[in-house]
């Protein structure tokens, strides 16, 4: 489906993924985010996933250590989702808290990134207080940054994670969050539709190009230099 001989993201970026409907963007999120198994590996090489100065070999993972996978996506990533998947039965503060790793005696530290991440979000610090069906899908979006990024992670993942959300808050949430790879030297990479905004907010640009007479879809890759 997609040919990809190697990718080199750099840490501390923010990385856009474009490309028309269907052609792979969040199967190549999936891919990286190890949350499928669709590396295929070549006559010449095998697949090899590089996270900082940890190399892992995917095609082992998912076939003879599939216990690691888990341990693997906690500790390393974090993700946000086309439909946010927030837990319906608990509430807005239960749904956040869930992503933290931390122990007890980090629970203050915590009460501060989330009430710093509510405040750059816009968002009142009550809605903590309510389940998750009843605040608005723009606000269930801004939600599901902010349980991203109140975790430590080394890579973030999202997919299409503005589409409830008019220009003006895409704007400061992409805002938000690229202030906040940059301060801890994090990386994101960003599936989207929305070119200007890949354009405005990112370090690189991957647009998967389809492909044609049965070839795979291939990738190319731009630096931009964001005015945000």
């Amino acid at each position: 489906v997609l040919r990809l001989d190697r990718l080199d993201i750099p840490e501390g970026v923010m990385v856009f993924v474009i490309g028309p409907s269907g052609v792979g963007k969040s199967t190549l999120l999936e891919s990286i985010g190890l949350m499928s198994d669709t590396f295929i590996p070549t006559s010449t090489c095998e697949p090899v996933l590089w996270i900082g100065d940890e190399r892992f070999d995917p095609h082992t993972l998912w076939h003879t250590e599939r216990y690691r996978l888990s341990e693997i996506r906690r500790e390393r990533f974090s993700f946000i989702f086309q439909s946010t998947n927030l837990m319906p039965n608990f509430s807005i503060g239960e749904n956040i808290r869930m992503s933290f790793q931390g122990d007890a005696a980090q629970q203050d530290d915590l009460d501060r990134r989330i009430g710093h991440l509510l405040t750059q979000m816009n968002l009142p610090r009550e809605v903590l207080e309510k389940e998750a069906h009843a605040v608005s899908g723009g606000q269930r979006q801004r939600i599901a940054f902010i349980r991203a990024m109140v975790k430590d992670f080394q890579v973030l993942l999202a997919d299409e994670p503005t589409g409830n959300l008019d220009h003006e808050n895409s704007v400061a949430v992409f805002r938000v969050l690229k202030e906040h790879l940059r301060a801890h030297g994090r990386t994101a990479i960003i599936v989207t539709h929305h070119v200007d905004l890949a354009k405005e907010f990112g370090d690189m640009v991957l647009e998967i190009r389809p492909g044609s007479d049965g070839e795979p879809a291939t990738v190319g890759i731009s630096e931009t230099v964001g005015s945000a």
